[in-house]
């Protein structure tokens, strides 16, 4: 079963997202550590508000995959 979650998006705070475990690359975090830029395997980028560690928790990742 794929894991998605839900995460809400840095330029427009009333706009989500759903993404899939399994299409994430990367999990970058933002220099004040509150948003990260996800990376999707497709290459989209998508900045979204959480910590690195609460949207691995979110998506059942591993903190050590990615």
């Amino acid at each position: 079963m794929a894991v998605s979650a839900t995460f809400t998006l840095k330029e427009d705070d009333s706009q989500e997202i759903e993404i899939q475990a399994r299409d994430v690359a990367e999990i970058v975090p933002d220099a004040d550590f509150r948003f990260c830029l996800i990376v999707l395997k497709n290459e989209e980028k998508h900045f979204v508000a959480g910590t690195k560690q609460a949207i691995q928790e979110k998506l059942g990742m591993p903190q050590s995959e990615l």
